[in-house]
């Protein structure tokens, strides 16, 4: 089974959600494209949802937010 939210998303894409979620200014350093990269990819949910009457309890957006929130105050603690 694949769990996801299903959304097509480029690792650039992400990349950059995570930098918007941190507060960062670093820009990603691109060097070049690897070649045969597939373009647009996803998991699909649609065995889960339909075996397992599966559903995400969060979007995307919400996922990085509780993710960097965990990361920041698990390392603040040490």
């Amino acid at each position: 089974f694949n769990f996801s939210n299903e959304l097509q998303i480029t690792v650039l894409g992400l990349v950059e959600r995570i930098l918007r979620l941190m507060g960062s200014d670093l820009t990603p350093d691109i060097r070049n494209e690897v070649s045969n990269e597939i373009r647009r990819q996803y998991l699909s949910a649609a065995k889960a949802r339909q075996n397992l009457g599966w559903t995400p309890l969060f979007t995307l957006e919400q996922g990085l937010q509780l993710t960097v929130r965990w990361y920041r105050d698990y390392f603040r603690a040490e």
